[in-house]
């Protein structure tokens, strides 16, 4: 336990607030380009009719692809006290029910794992979830479109995007130690 001593201890509520706040204000920030980008992409037929205030499906597969990736950096236990702590610090920011919250990020994970296998690569999931969300389907040219699968080089562009929007755990597991309180008060 050595390698803990120095690290700054943050509760769940303090990491949810950071990571609410950095994911909402990127996505926010990026959009105009990620919108541009998906309009402007020479792997579609036609330009996607995205509407500019339409940026939710966005921070829904951002969202989606972070919360997956938590149980990858955090014990059993502890990854769904940070998840929870997320989704309560998200509801309060965008002004929706927990449960209604909760329910949309899940569907949204489920299509794009759906989509994805037998991959089981996040980056590569959330750029299928891009092509749900914005139902780009009718905008490829006819070959994708009959088979009504994602173009691959499409894709590829989309992960080259999408993988600035996940959270750096490692970083963070390496400045900060997350604390937790138990029943009998101790932490962790």
């Amino acid at each position: 336990m050595l390698f803990n001593w120095g690290k700054k201890k943050l509760k769940p509520e303090e990491v949810a607030r950071m990571f609410v706040h950095a994911t909402l204000d990127s996505v926010e920030d990026a959009w105009p380009d990620v919108l541009g980008l998906m309009r402007e992409t020479p792997h579609m037929e036609r330009p996607p009719e995205i509407d500019e205030a339409e940026v939710a499906p966005f921070l829904l597969v951002v969202l989606a692809g972070n919360l997956d990736f938590i149980p990858r950096f955090f014990e059993a236990g502890t990854d769904q006290c940070l998840v929870e702590a997320i989704l309560a610090e998200l509801a309060v920011q965008l002004e929706l029910p927990p449960g209604q919250l909760a329910s949309r990020i899940a569907s949204t994970r489920e299509a794009m794992v759906k989509l994805n296998k037998p991959s089981k690569k996040t980056v590569s999931a959330m750029s299928r979830g891009m092509y749900l969300g914005y139902d780009l389907n009718g905008y490829q040219e006819e070959y994708f479109r009959s088979l009504n699968v994602p173009n691959p080089r499409f894709l590829m562009q989309m992960e080259e995007i999408l993988q600035h929007f996940l959270w750096d755990w490692t970083s963070f597991n390496e400045q900060y130690r997350l604390q937790l309180q138990h029943q009998q008060g101790v932490t962790a």
